[in-house]
Formats: C-alpha cells, sequence, structure tokens
C-alpha cells in the first residue's frame, strides 16, 4: 500500500508541477517496470486519467457518482458480446449535489489536485485545437472480420517518386497494435484504404435512400423466416414458469437441508431443475431481444421515408 500511495503521488506531481502529459506519464511508468494494479506491464493513459481525476486522493471520496437510465445507442456490438444488450439500462454521471461526500485520508494536497485537474483541462484544450477534425466517415462502425476489434482510422504521411508529400487514410483494426496488448500483436488482419470503403459504403447507403420500400422488405423477410414455434409460449407464460422453477429449486434445497432426501436422490433432482431454469430464462432472453430488434425496425420503417425525402 505505502508503494501505490507514492507511486500515485509520483503522478500527481509529474503533472501538477513538472507539467508531463498523460501519455509521458505512462511511458515512465512502463519504462520502469512498474505493474498496473491488474499486474499488466503497460500503462494506458485512460487508466491514469482515472488516477488523477479521482476526488478520494485529496480527501474526499464520493458515493453515488452514478445512476442507472435509459440504454444508450451503440453504433455497434461490443466485441464477445451479443447484438442486443442483456441489460435494458445504461450507467449515467450524476450531478455533484446528488453524491454524498465521505471523508477519507489524503495522499496529494487540494492544491497540488486543482493544479492536475487545470493541467488535464489545458491538455484537452490544445488537443482540441491542434486536432484536424472527423477525417473517417466510418470511425466506430467497423468490426475486425479476423478477430473482432473495432476498426479505427489510421493516417500515413509518405512522399511520391517526385517528393511531394502525399496523405493516405487507412481503417487499421486495434488488434494489429502491440502496445495495447502487452508488447503482443493479436491480429495480422492489413489496413484497409479508407476512400475504397466509404466510396463503397455511401454507394449502397444512397441506393438503399432512393428506394427506402428496400427496409419494408427486409422487414417482413425477416418475419417471414423465424422459426416456427418460436414464440409459442408468450413472455409472461415464461416469466410464470421461470418463478415456478425457482420456488421447485428452493423447496428442494429446504428438502435436502432438512434430511427428507438423500444425495442420491438430491443431485440429479437439482440439476435438472437449473437444466429446466437455464433453458426457459435463455427463451425469455431470446424473445425480449426480438421484440427490441421488432420495435427498432418498425421505428426505423416509420421514420425513414420521410429522412430519405
Amino acid at each position: 500500500m505505502a508503494e501505490e500511495a507514492a507511486r500515485v503521488q509520483q503522478m500527481f506531481t509529474w503533472v501538477g508541477r513538472d507539467r508531463l502529459s498523460l501519455n509521458e506519464v505512462a511511458r515512465r511508468l512502463t519504462c520502469q517496470g512498474i505493474p498496473t494494479r491488474t499486474g499488466k506491464t503497460r500503462w494506458s493513459a485512460r487508466s491514469i486519467w482515472g488516477i488523477l481525476t479521482n476526488p478520494a486522493y485529496q480527501g474526499t471520496a464520493r458515493y453515488g457518482k452514478t445512476r442507472s437510465g435509459e440504454r444508450r445507442r451503440r453504433l455497434r456490438p461490443i466485441r464477445g458480446q451479443p447484438e442486443q444488450a442483456r441489460r435494458g439500462f445504461s450507467s449515467y454521471e450524476t450531478a455533484a449535489g446528488e453524491q454524498i461526500l465521505i471523508p477519507v485520508p489524503a495522499l496529494v494536497s487540494e492544491g497540488l489536485f486543482a493544479a492536475v485537474a487545470e493541467q488535464l483541462a489545458e491538455n484537452q484544450k490544445r488537443n482540441r485545437q491542434t486536432g484536424q477534425g472527423n477525417c473517417y466517415l466510418l470511425q466506430g462502425l467497423l468490426v475486425c472480420p479476423c478477430c473482432g476489434y473495432a476498426l479505427c482510422g489510421k493516417q500515413v504521411h509518405r512522399r511520391t517518386a517526385q517528393g511531394e508529400p502525399r496523405r493516405y487514410l487507412y481503417y487499421r483494426c486495434v488488434g494489429t497494435k502491440p502496445a495495447r496488448f502487452g508488447g503482443q500483436r493479436l491480429c495480422r488482419h492489413h489496413p484497409v484504404p479508407a476512400a475504397a470503403l466509404e466510396t463503397a459504403v455511401w454507394r449502397e447507403v444512397c441506393a438503399l435512400l432512393a428506394h427506402p420500400g428496400k427496409i419494408e422488405e427486409e422487414y417482413q423477410r425477416r418475419l417471414s423466416g423465424r422459426p416456427v414455434g418460436s414464440d409459442s409460449l408468450p413472455l409472461e407464460t415464461l416469466t410464470k414458469r421461470i418463478q415456478q422453477v425457482k420456488r421447485g429449486i428452493a423447496r428442494l434445497i429446504d428438502a435436502y437441508g432438512e434430511g427428507l432426501l438423500d444425495k442420491n436422490e438430491f443431485e440429479p433432482r437439482i440439476r435438472g431443475a437449473k437444466e429446466r431454469l437455464s433453458a426457459l430464462e435463455q427463451e425469455a432472453r431470446a424473445h425480449v431481444d426480438r421484440a427490441q430488434q421488432e420495435q427498432d425496425l418498425r421505428l426505423v420503417i416509420n421514420r425513414f421515408q420521410e429522412f430519405a425525402e
């Protein structure tokens, strides 16, 4: 704990007094061979930002910093997760007046914490001033077909045979960056030229806008292609059956605890009940996912004609 406290104080000193950037702090920590709390050998600017903006290090912890609210729209599915999220809500930051302040031992002074906050704001302002704007039409929408990681925009500056500077834009898989995965490259997918890909996608978008009826046709195709019997049980019936199976599992556990069932009778019964419960819960989730997809698609259909015009 003492080493971690000294490390945190060093981060605040580097940024608040020495005016270093977060990337420079991450490089120093990585070069010194200091592992992160999770055991990684490489530090990221994002994790350092989370430490430097935590008010608990100046002596004031905050309870209730987030709240649950309406689920946000996502540009693309998260890697390794289904397209439709199982949780029907998203987390939002609460206002300062809604949080409960808890005094804790301070690691840095309030002046140093304020200096760090000022430096972070200045770094963010400079980064926005030097930015070149949005250069990629499909940023945040593409997924690598090999590893499932996102494709991000990449600029390459080269010179022609005549010595003229030329800029090339590509979409590059995140899995090809060794610095993000402890020096190991996870994907061998080649970068995709941005111009050709964006032109092809924009051509398809224009064709769809010219014939908005294709959306309705796709909606009907999905409805007609649904497996027979997929909606044989309504969601209310599935919910009741799930509750019944849960009550049955509870009764089995009580009977086993009171000695009414021996181990040989209890194990196959509880195993079968859990399998039925898992199947019913999976069917209920699929029912909810289908209903959400139909609702989203119907909303798109209703507004797409107006947007196309």
